[in-house]
């Protein structure tokens, strides 16, 4: 059984305090491709995950991840509070687990590139306070030491999600090469064939009015 260190609940603590300090450009965008550089770094590691709400009033939302590179043995992820999912089929954070803690940790093999998708969703609540932030934090093999990052909180990055129903990427002071991207929706196939039967009605709609002139 693996235990973590106290470091890591020192750290949540830490992230209640950040959440009232994100400032940045708010994106409408609601999945983000997040990457870090651990080519610094040597053998294997640890990431943390989490998605926590600021206060118990915040506004119910939830994170899916997919599309990780990087993670190692699926067997080592330690799940809490209302996260549930595997590494196969993708994780997902409900912002309202006891506690007010959702989150994965995991090994992760250090050395290159580590990455994965999150995506956002929820009901806006613009009359609410406080916002909800998904977190990004490395340990080293022993999970007794953040890495790559002299934050205060621990976290390399962090990803708010406002009463608005926006996300705000807040990069902080980290010594690796760290990337939040926002992905681009791609449509699904009933919209193509909603687009393509608007546009053949506009062409039909055409050739009826050029053969009447």
């Amino acid at each position: 059984m693996i235990v973590k260190f106290p470091v890591a609940s020192l750290r949540r603590a830490l992230l209640a305090l950040a959440l009232g300090a994100c400032a940045s450009v708010a994106s409408a965008a609601s999945t983000f491709h997040v990457e870090l550089d651990t080519s610094s770094f040597a053998a294997t590691g640890w990431i943390d995950l989490q998605f926590n709400p600021g206060d118990p009033s915040s506004p119910l939302a939830q994170v899916s991840l997919t599309g990780f590179s990087g993670f190692g043995d699926p067997a080592t992820a330690q799940l809490t509070g209302n996260a549930g999912g595997s590494l196969a089929t993708g994780y997902t954070f409900v912002n309202n687990g006891a506690g007010g803690a959702n989150g994965l940790f995991h090994a992760v093999d250090f050395g290159g590139k580590i990455g994965f998708d999150v995506t956002f969703s929820g009901a806006a609540d613009p009359g609410a306070s406080h916002a909800s932030v998904f977190a990004v934090a490395l340990y080293n093999q022993a999970q007794d030491a953040l890495l790559g990052t002299d934050d205060p909180s621990g976290s390399l990055v962090l990803l708010n999600w406002t009463p608005a129903g926006t996300v705000v990427p807040t990069m902080l002071n980290n010594t690796i090469g760290t990337s939040v991207n926002a992905v681009s929706a791609v449509p699904e196939a009933q919209t193509w064939l909603m687009l393509g039967a608007g546009l053949a009605l506009v062409g039909g709609v055409a050739r009826r009015r050029k053969l009447a002139a």
